[in-house]
């Protein structure tokens, strides 16, 4: 898997030196940036509906149960079996090992019915800001297409995806200007798409009042006041 990891850098030009607006620095020790469009990045996770199937035995498994809140699917003869965080293969894996507590190698068919929504942010200067759902693999140029494409205002050079928290957080900046791999950077639920104006003041302030408003993992106040302290000396 080819994994993509850059970082905002002051630019000079000649003589006379001229910061740009600096972007925030990662804190992930891996970063898990990659152009491949994988279902494996959609985890299992509450409201999700699966079907089980256990060859010979019909009346076990189930036809579209729901993952519960604390991420457990509710099965006939073995009861929960924890499914959030796993991918399909790995939750055939837990629920082939529930099942063998009671019946002989048993045969599990694991599947999808229906994906909660699972969504991300694009925000900054596209046509509309906001939060889009999740419910294929999409890469940064066809949810910039999604969000309507830039305003007249955009700085197209320089767009930021954020993903994690201030503690854990990997960064890229994306030259959209540039016909790169970056634009094809797979998203993830909960990722922060910032497309940046033209001569903007520092990455903070911009970004800040935007993350207040939504429901990502970077938008709590814990979590504005650690960025904000990190990007404090950035300008």
């Amino acid at each position: 898997m080819k994994h993509l990891f850059t970082v905002g850098l002051a630019l000079c030009a000649g003589s006379a030196c001229t910061s740009t607006p600096a972007t925030p620095t990662p804190t992930a020790q891996i970063s898990t940036l990659s152009t491949e469009l994988d279902w494996s990045a959609f985890p299992l996770g509450p409201q999700d509906i699966v079907r089980v199937g256990v060859y010979g035995h019909g009346d076990l498994g189930t036809s579209g149960g729901r993952v519960d809140m604390e991420g457990n699917l509710s099965l006939p003869l073995v009861g929960p079996v924890k499914v959030a965080g796993l991918s399909v293969s790995q939750a055939r894996l837990a629920i082939t090992a529930a099942y063998a507590q009671f019946v002989k190698d048993p045969r599990v068919d694991v599947s999808i019915v229906n994906h909660s929504a699972r969504r991300f942010y694009v925000l900054g200067e596209v046509a509309r800001p906001g939060s889009l759902e999740l419910e294929r693999p999409l890469n940064v140029m066809q949810a910039l297409a999604l969000a309507g494409g830039f305003t007249s205002k955009a700085d197209r050079s320089e767009i930021v995806l954020l993903r994690g928290t201030p503690e854990q957080l990997e960064v890229a900046v994306i030259d959209a200007e540039e016909p790169t791999d970056q634009l094809f950077l797979a998203l993830r639920s909960d990722d922060v798409l910032f497309v940046r104006r033209s001569n903007a003041g520092k990455f903070s302030d911009e970004i800040l009042p935007y993350l207040q408003g939504v429901s990502s993992s970077l938008s709590s106040a814990a979590t504005i006041v650690l960025l904000d302290d990190r990007l404090g000396s950035n300008n």
